[in-house]
């Protein structure tokens, strides 16, 4: 169970900058970011007892399960917990928690050493219960699994539980979650989105496990992604069908970026300058941009073809307004200097379908709608912050 470099087979990293990938290409992103969580465990567990311990035993059970050990390796809540884990030398002991459910994801009883007073979680699985700490068989651990909500074509999602202080501060998560309103909103918007674009459904699919509920304080709709928690998607469960399939296109671009940028540093380290971003009300450093030019790159692809299975003005004026938003931003970091050359070569690609998707037609009127939308948003902006 050894850290490996990774590089894009020829043409994925073209393909991935044009805005899709495929599932090949995505399956290597994640591949290559579970080679990164295996490299922090193996530092977070080093000069710690009880953290070595639990990493042999994770290594052992790679050799003889390896698919269950790279199942809870890809689970987000270990992604974020190895990265915590290399910060804070306390939590190594925790990599108990991930031996464990390795080991009964594979069906194999072993003795694990579990620390007291400890989160509990065992990643992709569920939540302890019960007394738990020190030495335990995992064939005799109690715990209650985490939901999981099928959606059909052998997909589904686990709504996970997170342990304490490995998010990020001021990411609010629900207190209590309606699963079968979620399940139901899910299974709605996820037919839409095979319906509307098999290929995008099959990469989102191959890059988001989880979804994590957070509280809603309007009706729009909030989402975030973590990229040090790659494969899950924290959001809302308050839109209708079609703005939660929006959603899931754009954080599924945020995981493929982050995922990317751990294989080519795509922005130079140390940029000062901020940015207009015109789906932003704060400026935005270089990497905030490039994330934003990419998640709506994908959400111009999924209205360019919603278009197609769902004619109508809300589509054609979506379509419209973000081809133009993602364009303009992508040229506004391509006239700067805060991109590497990999960088580069990756907004032109972006640049490149954005510039195909302005040659198609939309009505005059919804052209105008757009376009005054984003003119309206940039005064304001300027406005707001002196320019």
């Amino acid at each position: 169970m050894t850290p490996q470099l990774f590089a894009l087979a020829p043409g994925c990293f073209e393909r991935l900058a044009r805005g899709g990938g495929g599932v090949a290409c995505v399956r290597a992103l994640v591949s290559a970011r579970r080679s990164r969580t295996l490299a922090a465990i193996r530092l977070a567990a080093i000069g710690d007892d009880r953290g070595r311990r639990a990493y042999d035993l994770l290594a052992a059970l790679g050799r003889q399960a390896p698919g269950a050990v790279r199942r809870v390796l890809d689970d987000p809540v270990v992604g974020a917990w190895a990265t915590q884990a290399v910060l804070d030398g306390s939590r190594a002991a925790e990599l108990g928690f991930v031996a464990a459910a390795a080991a009964v994801r594979a069906g194999v009883p072993v003795e694990v050493d579990l620390p007291r007073g400890g989160h509990g979680v065992l990643p992709s699985l569920g939540s302890l219960t019960g007394v738990f700490g020190g030495p335990a068989r995992t064939d005799l651990l109690q715990w209650k699994a985490f939901p999981v909500i099928g959606v059909g074509g052998g997909v589904a999602f686990t709504i996970a539980t997170w342990p304490a202080g490995i998010l990020p501060p001021g990411l609010e998560l629900a207190a209590e979650v309606d699963l079968p309103a979620c399940a139901a909103l899910l299974r709605a918007a996820w037919d839409l989105v095979t319906r509307t674009d098999p290929r995008r459904a099959a990469e989102l699919a191959a890059v988001i496990t989880t979804l994590t509920p957070m509280p809603a304080r309007s009706t729009r709709t909030n989402s975030a992604t973590v990229p040090d928690a790659l494969g899950c998607v924290f959001l809302t469960f308050n839109a209708d069908p079609e703005s939660l399939a929006v959603t899931l296109a754009h954080e599924a671009q945020h995981a493929k970026l982050a995922a990317l940028m751990d294989i080519h540093p795509l922005v130079e380290v140390g940029g000062a300058t901020r940015y207009y971003a015109p789906w932003r009300d704060d400026p935005r450093p270089a990497v905030g941009l490039l994330h934003g030019v990419y998640a709506f790159l994908g959400v111009t692809g999924f209205w360019r073809r919603r278009r197609l299975v769902a004619p109508g003005a809300h589509a054609d004026r979506e379509f419209a307004r973000w081809r133009s938003a993602a364009l303009g931003a992508a040229r506004t970091l391509l006239a700067g200097d805060d991109l590497t050359a990999h960088g580069r070569r990756f907004a032109h690609g972006g640049v490149a379908t954005l510039r195909e998707c302005c040659g198609e037609r939309v009505p005059g009127d919804t052209a105008t709608d757009a376009a005054r939308a984003l003119a309206d948003h940039r005064r304001r902006w300027l406005a707001r912050h002196g320019h």
